[in-house]
């Protein structure tokens, strides 16, 4: 549905990022209702000033596509380094737990309930700051947007009335909340489950492991801090974030983020492999996104850099996909990539790069026939293309890269004749 982009501003001279939602992809009443929730997330972000959240600046609608400025914040997610780590000790999880309370108390004080506490939409920076971000599915307590009975959030740590889709208020995110540092202390989730109903039952009907089975380490106070965050009913739960937070203070006042023992190591993002071309592994990634979902992306970046050729490549991913029809599927799709000749990437030399470099005539006539796909950043999606492609044929299948239907992305190589 969309992307976001490192980005400058030139107006007040910083980097910002930029996230661009494809709200064309969508019609009628759902694209209208997308972006209303879109503007949401923009204003009630905007509202909510505060050192642990991530700022937003500006938001606009270009051609029906909405887009964000917000702060661009060097940093990884608290998913990324749990992935990494496994658990945290008491220490840092308890003052990470807190910085992510102090968000919530800000955005609970202007009625904003964020909906959807997870490691991904927590950023750590690397002197152990805490930054939270997406608001996209937060409801106003005076807005009507959010119909009830809809279930929004990520199942895993979804609180129980969240879950049957009913009303819900700022003690849903404390249970969220609960979920992430019970994970922290443990490195595993609270509610485990294959698919959404087993999720669903477990969290509805079952208690939560006691976490000293878990970890041993964590203390008596802190396990019944989080057996009260994880009450089934909100009224069990702390009253409110400020009141959860003075609780974990209380177990460690001295448990500062800026603490050199407290400090967070976060993991610098993925890269590609340099074997193949950019590309070849987002058209692998968009193959495989039809099969296993989002965590396409992890999947082919973790195994590039271990593949040695495309045939490898094929047979790690496709045992990430149950069904045997589709795993056949999903390897004759990729495997017919071989005819595409920025498949492996050969770095040439500089006088070879200067002469495979794309005339003007040419970067003009893409930008004019990439900007009928992805709107006004094919300008910079040119710039990129043609500074990072080794020829004209890896230039445009850079561009088509970016173009997610197959038919538009066959029209727009077909517009180089």
């Amino acid at each position: 549905m969309g992307v976001i982009y490192a980005a400058h501003d030139p107006v007040i001279d910083r980097k910002v990022a930029i996230k661009l939602i494809r709200a064309d992809l969508l019609s009628g009443e759902e694209q209208a209702d997308y972006v209303a929730r879109f503007q949401r997330e923009a204003r009630t972000a905007g509202r909510c000033t505060h050192p642990n959240i991530v700022a937003i600046y500006d938001f606009a609608v270009h051609e029906k596509n909405p887009f964000l400025a917000m702060e661009y914040v060097e940093a990884g997610n608290l998913g990324q380094v749990l992935a990494q780590s496994g658990r945290f000790p008491q220490p840092q999880a308890v003052a990470v737990a807190c910085q992510i309370l102090d968000a919530l108390g800000c955005a609970h004080g202007l009625g904003i309930v964020h909906r959807d506490v997870k490691p991904a939409n927590i950023l750590l920076l690397a002197n152990g700051t805490v930054k939270m971000t997406d608001f996209g599915i937060a409801r106003f307590d005076s807005t009507d947007l959010t119909q009830a009975g809809s279930v929004i959030g990520t199942p895993s740590y979804m609180s129980p009335e969240q879950c049957r889709g009913e009303a819900v208020d700022a003690r849903s995110d404390l249970f969220s909340t609960g979920v992430v540092l019970y994970e922290m202390l443990s490195g595993e989730r609270p509610f485990p489950g294959r698919n959404f109903a087993e999720i669903a039952h477990r969290l509805l009907t079952a208690p939560p492991p006691d976490i000293r089975e878990k970890c041993a380490a964590v203390s008596p106070a802190l396990a019944s801090i989080i057996e009260r965050a994880l009450a089934k009913q909100p009224a069990d739960r702390y009253a409110s974030a400020a009141e959860m937070a003075a609780a974990l203070r209380q177990l460690a006042p001295d448990a500062s983020p800026d603490r050199d023992d407290r400090t967070v190591v976060v993991p610098r993002a993925p890269t590609p492999s340099a074997d193949f071309a950019e590309a070849t592994l987002t058209t692998i990634e968009r193959k495989l996104a039809q099969h296993v979902g989002p965590i396409a992306h992890r999947l082919v970046q973790d195994a590039a850099r271990q593949a040695g050729s495309l045939d490898a490549l094929c047979a790690t991913l496709e045992q990430k996909i149950e069904r045997a029809d589709q795993r056949t599927q999903f390897r004759n799709e990729v495997l017919a990539t071989r005819s595409d000749a920025s498949v492996r990437r050969d770095v040439p030399d500089a006088s070879a790069r200067r002469a495979a470099k794309v005339g003007p005539d040419e970067l003009r006539r893409a930008e004019q026939e990439l900007v009928r796909h992805v709107g006004p950043i094919a300008r910079i999606l040119v710039k990129r293309a043609s500074d990072a492609a080794g020829s004209a044929d890896e230039f445009w299948q850079l561009l088509a890269a970016h173009i997610n239907a197959d038919a538009d992305r066959q029209a727009f190589l077909r517009s180089r004749k």
